[in-house]
């Protein structure tokens, strides 16, 4: 039974006919059924879905939503159905959860389980110490293969993934890392201190998300190992979480090119209210910085009153200046995301751009000066138009390229300089630059 064949059923009140439906759906797409039904019949098919299903399906719910499934239980179960998530994914839903479900939660764990997530809760989400898990498998480095396994065999189930074993010393420091197919297919006796790596690569647990899935990603890691300042291993974070990281992230950066501030939650559960907050103060601040624009036409407007027909190429500048700038800076942004490249590469970005954007400027200012001359413009504003595209290209393009790691430098997210931003400001140049060249060569 497929998600559309339940939701006909549910439409249609067919209760009875649900179950079996709801076991065998996947927890995503059960999260995605119950995103799109009233209050009561999310409370009703919650309590039909069985024990198992309802740990995986809590960390794929929305905020709005998570709250309103856990409050279908009983307290006590509530903490239940969290201390069997694995503690990363526990800790999740823990901070999503308003303050008084979470204290409520809270007094029915175990001490275990309350040290546990407390300790968790302390870090930031968007970082090392917030992604990572502390169910992880740490051994003696002078145990024998032999002793190793049967230690997993044993424990393995307590973990959330044993792709890699970590060793540390007697006084629990981290000091090497052997992949589970290494001590598989070493020889009984062999010990772990000869199959282990060491100086493995690990993050300490304020270290932003991204630059842990940059390492994950880079090295081909299933998993990063986090330790504190003493190299004593306090978690890891799982490969698994670092698709999230890189999706949230990527929604954020696309949102903010779009000029709009990035969602709390899935634009579904987002109100009315909330979409207009999110892009209103983007609009009246492009909107402002658009009458810019508008002050240096008013300037101008002498010489646009002498020569009426620098009008006709008003669009075909700013749109040109608008489209270089937003090349080059997604360009630099995707670059500095992957790492490639840092505020130490400024002075070489510049050159390089000024070379590109020369190059790029002649070829179009070439197709601007026969389109001038094409639709009977006098010769001196066809060499006005092409000046002006070479200029206009050139800035736009260093604009692009350099805005986004100054921006980054102070501090702040490269993306908001790309897409609408960047473009009312090129355009605002751009119109400068022309009337400027006007006056010159007119």
């Amino acid at each position: 039974m497929n998600q559309e064949e339940i939701s006909q059923l549910i439409k249609e009140k067919r209760w009875s006919e649900l179950k079996e439906g709801i076991v065998n759906l996947h927890p995503v797409d059960l999260a995605s059924l119950l995103s799109q039904l009233e209050p009561d019949e999310r409370k009703r098919i919650v309590k039909m879905v069985p024990h198992e299903t309802v740990e995986n399906l809590l960390p794929e719910l929305p905020k709005d939503l998570l709250t309103e499934v856990i409050l279908a239980f009983p307290a006590r179960k509530s903490a239940q159905l969290l201390s069997e998530l694995p503690p990363d994914e526990m800790t999740d839903v823990l901070k999503d959860l308003t303050p008084e479900i979470r204290k409520t939660v809270f007094r029915h764990f175990s001490k275990k389980d309350s040290e546990e997530a407390r300790d968790l809760l302390k870090y930031p989400s968007d970082t090392a110490g917030g992604l990572m898990t502390t169910e992880v498998p740490l051994l003696p480095e002078t145990l024998t293969v032999k002793e190793a396994l049967a230690f997993m065999r044993e424990k393995a189930k307590e973990f959330e993934t044993i792709y890699y074993i970590y060793l540390g010393k007697k006084d629990g420091t981290l000091s090497g890392v052997v992949s589970l197919r290494d001590i598989v297919l070493a020889l009984p006796n062999a010990r772990l201190i000869d199959l282990g790596k060491s100086g493995v690569i690990s993050v300490t647990p304020d270290v932003d998300q991204e630059e842990v899935a940059r390492l994950i990603a880079r090295y081909d890691f299933f998993a990063l190992p986090v330790v504190d300042k003493e190299g004593k291993l306090l978690g890891m974070v799982t490969v698994d979480d670092v698709v999230d990281v890189i999706m949230d992230e990527a929604t954020e950066d696309i949102t903010r090119i779009g000029g709009t501030q990035p969602l709390k939650e899935s634009y579904l559960f987002s109100s009315p209210y909330t979409l207009v907050k999110s892009r209103v103060v983007w609009l009246l601040l492009l909107f402002g910085a658009a009458t810019v624009s508008s002050s240096i036409i008013r300037n101008f407007k002498e010489v646009l009153t002498s020569v009426v027909t620098l009008a006709f190429f008003i669009p075909l500048i700013i749109d040109t200046g608008g489209n270089t700038g937003s090349q080059s800076s997604t360009l630099m942004i995707r670059s500095m995301a992957t790492g490639e490249i840092k505020y130490t590469h400024l002075y070489t970005i510049i050159v390089r751009e000024l070379f590109v954007g020369t190059m790029l400027g002649l070829l179009v200012a070439a197709v601007g000066f026969i389109l001038a001359l094409f639709i009977n413009v006098s010769f001196m504003v066809s060499v006005t138009v092409a000046t002006t595209i070479i200029a206009v290209v050139i800035a736009a393009n260093i604009l692009g390229a350099t805005l986004p790691l100054l921006i980054k430098k102070m501090g702040f997210d490269p993306a908001i300089v790309s897409g609408p931003l960047l473009t009312t400001i090129v355009d605002a140049l751009g119109l400068f630059i022309y009337f400027t060249v006007a006056r010159m060569l007119l």
